[in-house]
């Protein structure tokens, strides 16, 4: 297990294997939390409200755009099960970067 150095103001610096290993890049975020008598940190992604909003909203065109002239309960169903697979695919993305 490496051994990492806390210089000024209680930096480390994490190596690069573990780095590398969860893609991790200048400017990213982590979040840290207290574990016992450590603490575990890990990646954080944030997104862009405006632009998460954006996405979604193109999302719920094109799917419009492809159901055109269908029963607006059969656009609606089709809207919510796009959003119930990307629920699943965040989680999924969760759990696998939780398990690594």
């Amino acid at each position: 297990m490496p051994l990492v150095k806390v210089i000024r103001n209680g930096q480390i610096t994490i190596p690069k294997e573990f780095r590398n290993s969860l893609k991790i890049k200048d400017g990213d975020l982590l979040e840290i939390e207290r574990s016992g008598f450590g603490f575990f940190v890990k990646p954080k992604v944030v997104l862009d409200k405006d632009e998460a909003m954006e996405k979604f909203m193109n999302g719920v065109a094109q799917i419009r755009e492809k159901m055109k002239g269908a029963d607006p309960e059969e656009v609606d169903a089709a809207i919510a099960d796009a959003v119930r697979a990307a629920k699943a695919a965040t989680a999924k993305k969760r759990k696998a970067s939780a398990d690594a």
